[in-house]
């Protein structure tokens, strides 16, 4: 995806039975709540990522709170700016990890910066749920890194994969230059390679460009049959719309990513080339996950109950990285109640614990099932939003995509699933 608030302290509950009757390994909590640094862009021009990355944040923490919160303290999101820039963001993730108490798990770090916070992060031995893309973390030895959300080749191929069962052989390529849209790259050439579809051309533009139509017009001369395209919801909408004045408004089939479900992106091409193309041409290709599992439910329950999330709950219903930091806050926080530590050196070794399957083990979908099931001494098996997860040994999660089509400004449907594994057979 692209793109300060904190929640209230509700108070210090009582540990529960079984989650925290003996001392705690590692060092202490201090009084107050738990910190979730959400690492992200709050200011500047990918400032809605940060709004929709906190959402799952948001969502989580509050359930965990009314579950009587971790080892007696409460969960708190607390925003910490990256700007986007990863020049901003080395100072103000430095200031966080030096100034805010109990800062003992951090979200976001996406894709523009996560090269520099990830690294940050990491030797501050805080564990980290991140939504970033960058292949170079495909096989990371970052011991407190961990990704439920593919990485950017793999949802490149996953395009490639979806336009190929579409019967489309001649695809243009247009990305915005940015780390998050050309991380895609190596993937859809990999994927193209090996399924036998051309490539007529393989671009980037600059973002919020006046005009585009320079490129518009070299696409359309190469007579593909669609287009995979990616960029900032300005810069789409006017391409399309120079694309269009070109053609006298016929429009070829785009693909794009699922971070493009957003009002912004809606309302910017909507205006442009009308709502038609929208729900008509334009298909989203991301991670998947069910919507009709109880998972599901009391995940998009929790964004609905909460005022600062509510609007935002349709938006979230079938984006992947947001469902992933939800998910990951989850496992987080039931690995301190197994390592009765809040302390990331103690329970960042529990976190495969929570999700791997055993014999005996109770399958959770919630926080608080799971910390009921273990105050009774039984073993879990937490099954989420994105389903069973099962990490690699590099700490990645990628699960299966699928691609998807507007039913409104910020709600979709899901028109094709893709296994993981067929994505992974493209990129070997």
């Amino acid at each position: 995806m692209r793109k300060a608030l904190v929640l209230p302290l509700v108070g210090v509950m009582a540990v529960v039975a079984g989650c925290g009757s003996s001392a705690p390994s590692g060092k202490a909590i201090k009084p107050g709540p738990i910190n979730i640094g959400v690492i992200a862009p709050f200011s500047g021009p990918a400032a809605e990522f940060g709004t929709l990355i906190s959402a799952p944040c948001y969502a989580a923490s509050d359930l965990i709170n009314q579950a009587g919160g971790v080892l007696g303290h409460n969960m708190q999101c607390t925003p910490v700016d990256d700007t986007g820039d990863p020049a901003d963001a080395v100072p103000n993730v430095t200031r966080a990890i030096a100034t805010i108490s109990n800062f003992d798990l951090a979200v976001g770090l996406e894709t523009n910066t996560a090269a520099t916070t990830v690294p940050l992060v990491n030797r501050a031995q805080i564990n980290m749920v991140t939504t970033n893309g960058l292949t170079n973390y495909d096989t990371t030895t970052d011991k407190y890194f961990w990704r439920l959300t593919p990485a950017d080749d793999a949802n490149g191929a996953a395009m490639v994969q979806y336009a190929y069962n579409k019967g489309y052989k001649r695809i243009a390529v247009v990305f915005e230059n940015n780390s998050t849209d050309t991380g895609n790259t190596p993937g859809i050439e990999k994927a193209a390679a090996k399924l036998g579809v051309k490539l007529v051309t393989n671009t980037t533009i600059p973002a919020d460009a006046s005009s585009y139509s320079s490129v518009a017009s070299s696409v359309i001369s190469l007579h593909p049959q669609a287009i995979i395209f990616d960029a900032d919801p300005q810069s789409t909408a006017t391409f399309l719309s120079n694309y269009s004045q070109l053609t006298g408004g016929k429009l070829l089939p785009m693909i794009t990513a699922t971070d493009s479900l957003t009002p912004d992106w809606y309302n910017s091409v909507s205006a442009a080339v009308g709502t038609g193309f929208i729900f008509n041409k334009v298909d989203l290709v991301g991670s998947y996950f069910s919507t009709s599992t109880q998972a599901f439910y009391t995940y998009r329950n929790a964004l609905l109950a909460n005022p600062k999330t509510h609007a935002l709950a349709d938006t979230l219903a079938t984006v992947g990285p947001p469902a992933s930091i939800y998910d990951g806050i989850n496992i987080m926080a039931l690995a301190m109640l197994m390592a009765k530590s809040a302390d990331p050196s103690v329970y960042n070794a529990y976190v495969n614990d929570v999700v791997t399957p055993k014999a005996g083990a109770v399958v959770v979908d919630n926080f608080a099932a799971g910390k009921k099931a273990l105050s009774e001494g039984k073993k879990i098996q937490y099954v989420g939003v994105l389903g069973a997860v099962t990490f690699n040994r590099y700490h990645n999660f990628a699960g299966a995509f699928a691609a998807a089509r507007f039913t409104g400004s910020t709600t979709s449907v899901n028109a094709a699933i893709m296994p993981g594994s067929e994505i992974s057979k493209l990129l070997g």
